[in-house]
């Protein structure tokens, strides 16, 4: 019973979450060919001032303040 962990950033709509979970379910599925109905998948959404990409706070690489990315849509 496969069991996926993602970590992203804040922001995605409800249904592009539900897009990128369909798609992780179809992927394990071709990848390992597991049941869709026994793979597990939770997504962790973290605002993006509490993310460190290579040495640097990822909130920062939008021009805002960390944790409010321009762009981001309200959960």
């Amino acid at each position: 019973m496969p069991f996926i962990e993602c970590h992203i950033k804040q922001g995605l709509t409800r249904e592009r979450r539900e897009q990128l979970l369909r798609e992780i379910i179809e992927v394990t599925h071709d990848a390992i060919g597991s049941d869709p109905k026994i793979i597990n998948v939770i997504i962790h959404e973290h605002p993006a001032g509490n993310i460190s990409v290579s040495s640097r706070i990822d909130g920062a690489r939008y021009g805002g303040e960390a944790g409010t990315p321009s762009g981001a849509e309200p959960a």
